[in-house]
């Protein structure tokens, strides 16, 4: 049985879509009641349900496809009548959405049903205490858990729409809760809630990682802080470098991560012994399904390449100048599908829908929208392919690999950029990494620094993050023309304004 979950545990969970539809009519959800809870595997059985939302993390149509489909990594091309889907992601990359775009409002209700259930298991433990019914020192590291994992829900809230409403008390929210008139205010007040509850409960929580495998422990609790700073500057407009390293090396200093010499164990089928993950997410593809990354890019006939159980959907591709980034001979260049296409026994696969073409994937994609019916043959075979996980062969739609949300490589790029940035320094953390990969040292500059992040992170929700803070995600790319600064956050979703009247939509997207 795979990492902490349980079937308990997803019994828990099961019920957790019940109250994660929009964070908007809090009063009219009612929380389940939990009676008494005498054992700590009792209480992680109860907080199972805030850790399952996170089967969605690495999802189509959510917050995965929002990030990772906005910058200059990945593409979901037109290829006639398929990934049409109303332009929606075509209007994602050239950064064209509108408040009414769906995966907007998706991504929004995703992180604030974390947000509910979060704030839900907090007042339940916390009433309990109240009516001494449980320990309370027990109860107290799990509100704390709590608490950082709320956090966490803020804090992608934070990096994606920037001033959202600050739910603290799930008993007392009365009508529709509001952010703040003021969009700079209001992110500000979310920045220092999230830094706040992370400080006053991060040494009330495991400080065991291993024992913690897939829920939030103390140098989980450093990275989300880490990163908090690391972007201070972008949240708040005050750059807060030096606290983002004593983050960084807290995390260092704790000797519980490595770097692993053989970068695609980080990624393999069986992962979760990894000494570079600090926090996970335990996909299973029978307790938490949702990884489904094969499915989402790579091409139909693949499937017989695998013998998928089921055949996977074309979509996603990496651009040219991406994949023309990586230097030959780095070993994480050789997780992309590039070239003819093979089934397991040997055939070479070929696109017989297609127009008879051989899937043979030529990185260069002719168009993100092929508007000539006659051409779309070509899209459907364009573009390098994401293999960055490992995709087992019999693979149902859920893959079992972990997806390592926090990891140690992370930290050591980060650890480059603050030294950069503060005194010119960190060439030997960005050494360590290109060290691994198979290539050699380049000189220490805010261009290798970003270009780095991006070879080493893209498809890990990152590297919209960092072109914002490297002030890079306006600029012109494949496809894409200068966009304007407003839309380093996305709009709060239409369909959130017209339930709760309370939100105010940040500037830029008000007028459009």
């Amino acid at each position: 049985m795979k990492k902490f979950i349980s079937n308990r545990i997803l019994l828990v969970g099961s019920f957790l879509f019940i109250f994660s539809l929009a964070c908007t009519d809090l009063t009219e959800r009612v929380p389940s009641q939990i009676t008494a809870l005498e054992s700590e595997e009792e209480f992680i059985s109860a907080l199972g349900e805030a850790y399952t939302i996170l089967g969605a993390w690495q999802n189509h149509s959510t917050l995965f496809s929002l990030q990772e489909i906005s910058t200059d990594v990945a593409a979901i091309p037109v290829k006639g009548q398929d990934w049409e889907d109303g332009l929606v992601w075509v209007d994602t990359h050239r950064h064209r959405t509108l408040p009414d775009h769906g995966p907007t409002n998706g991504s929004w209700n995703f992180l604030f049903s974390g947000v509910n259930a979060t704030s839900r298991l907090i007042l339940q433990f916390e009433t309990l205490v109240a009516d001494g019914t449980v320990d309370a020192d027990l109860a107290n590291a799990f509100i704390a858990e709590m608490k950082v994992l709320r956090g966490f829900y803020y804090f992608w809230l934070l990096d994606t729409f920037g001033n959202v409403p600050i739910i603290q008390d799930f008993a007392e929210v009365a009508g529709n809760p509001s952010n703040n008139a003021d969009f700079q205010t209001g992110r500000t007040e979310v920045f220092n809630f999230i830094e706040s509850e992370v400080l006053a409960n991060i040494d009330l929580i495991s400080d065991n990682p291993q024992a913690s495998y897939g829920r939030i422990h103390k140098d989980a609790a450093h990275f989300l802080l880490a990163k908090l700073y690391l972007n201070a500057e972008v949240y708040t407009g005050t750059p807060r470098w030096a606290d983002a390293e004593a983050q960084i090396d807290a995390i260092i200093n704790s000797n519980n991560f490595d770097l692993e010499m053989d970068y695609n164990a980080i990624f393999a089928t069986n992962n979760s012994n990894s000494s570079e993950t600090i926090f996970a997410i335990p996909y299973d593809e029978v307790f938490l399904g949702g990884f489904n990354m094969h499915h989402m890019t790579l091409h139909y006939n693949q499937q017989a390449q695998f013998d998928f159980q089921d055949q996977p959907w074309n979509g996603y591709t990496t651009l040219a100048e991406f994949y023309n980034s990586f230097e030959d001979g780095d070993v994480r260049k050789d997780r992309f599908f590039v070239g003819q296409q093979f089934a397991l026994d040997g055939s070479p696969l070929i696109d017989a829908e297609g127009g008879g073409l051989p899937v043979d994937f030529d990185p260069e994609i002719p168009a993100l929208n092929m508007s000539d019916p006659g051409q779309f043959p070509t899209n459907r075979i364009a573009g390098a392919r994401f293999g960055k996980f490992e995709y087992a062969v019999g693979a149902t739609p859920d893959l079992n690999n972990d997806f390592p949300v926090f990891r140690y490589s992370d930290v050591i790029l980060m650890k480059a950029e603050v030294q950069y940035r503060q005194n010119g320094g960190g060439q030997m953390y960005l050494d360590m990494i290109r060290d691994r990969a198979g290539v050699g040292s380049i000189p220490i500059n805010e261009e290798n620094l970003i270009a780095e992040r991006g070879r080493e992170l893209y498809m890990e929700i990152w590297r919209r993050q960092d072109l914002i803070r490297f002030d890079r995600f306006n600029d012109a790319w494949w496809e894409k023309p200068v966009s304007e600064p407003f839309r380093n956050v996305f709009p709060i979703p239409q369909d959130q304004i017209d339930a709760n009247p309370n939100l105010n939509q940040s500037p830029g997207w008000d007028s459009l």
